[in-house]
């Protein structure tokens, strides 16, 4: 992945552990097993992103209410909407949002969006995915171009960014070991790459939103400018059947930076959330 972007990070710190295939070093690949029912439409997920001291940006993840149908097959519609806020804007003015249809019975995308909007520089992009033809189209604009069409052939069973995300949640952590590694194929910005993530045990994790009983990953990093070492973000999920994102720490190299659960509701499952 040639570009990892300071909004990657505000969206989705959890799914921007980006490597190429050849980056895949696990010698004992451990065997996952898949979870159905993690989650379901009216699902909404608050987060808060610091930046040392400050409030940098706020995002939001949401299941819509009803399922949507492509080409006939219903859909879960997700939506992933992020900004910049208070000091960070005099850095860069973020805008983004993220929308995918992930089939209610593979669990896997039909169709990803984004429009970003990052100080200059602005991309309104879709794909459509082609499973049978293990095959996606993705359409780019750009305000000051033309329209741009390409066709890239992807790996089966291939993710996008969000539906990455969505499947790491149906992963039954409690088969893996300490130290083994989850890796989900997927298609960002004209590449095809690992999503890789690292399992670490289970802790307690303090959040804007209460405590929690949380499985600790850890998704490895290319070298890159902006984050510093492979285990540079360390993130929590809640010890359930949700396992929904809590918080993440981030070491950059502009500073350490934390996203936080401030607040969700509609939930498909009980949350394991410690009593005050």
């Amino acid at each position: 992945m040639k570009k990892i972007s300071f909004a990657l990070t505000i969206l989705f710190v959890i799914s921007i552990s980006i490597a190429s295939d050849e980056a895949e070093q696990t010698n004992k690949k451990p065997k996952i097993e898949l979870e159905k029912g993690n989650y379901a439409p009216g699902e909404e997920l608050k987060y808060r992103l610091h930046w040392g001291p400050f409030n940098a940006g706020r995002a939001t993840i949401t299941v819509a209410d009803q399922l949507e149908k492509i080409n006939n097959t219903p859909t879960y519609a997700i939506a992933v909407v992020g900004r910049t806020v208070g000091l960070a804007e005099m850095t860069i003015k973020i805008r983004d949002s993220w929308r995918t249809n992930i089939d209610t019975s593979t669990f896997l995308p039909l169709k990803a969006s984004r429009d970003i909007n990052e100080g200059k520089y602005l991309l309104k992009e879709d794909v459509i995915f082609n499973e049978s033809q293990n095959a996606v189209k993705v359409t780019r604009k750009h305000p000051d171009r033309d329209f741009e069409y390409y066709d890239f052939k992807v790996p089966e069973n291939v993710q996008d960014m969000v539906g990455g995300f969505y499947q790491l949640r149906r992963v039954n952590f409690n088969k893996l070991n300490i130290g083994d590694t989850v890796v989900v194929k997927a298609f960002f910005d004209k590449e095809n790459f690992n999503f890789r993530v690292r399992y670490k045990g289970k802790v307690v994790v303090e959040t804007d939103a209460g405590n929690f009983n949380a499985i600790k990953i850890v998704p490895l990093m290319p070298k890159n400018k902006l984050f510093d070492g492979e285990e540079s973000v360390v993130a929590y999920i809640s010890d359930d059947k949700n396992k929904i994102p809590l918080k993440a720490e981030v070491k950059m190299f502009v500073g350490k930076v934390k996203l936080e659960l401030t607040d969700f509701k509609g939930l498909r499952n009980p949350i394991n959330k410690i009593k005050d």
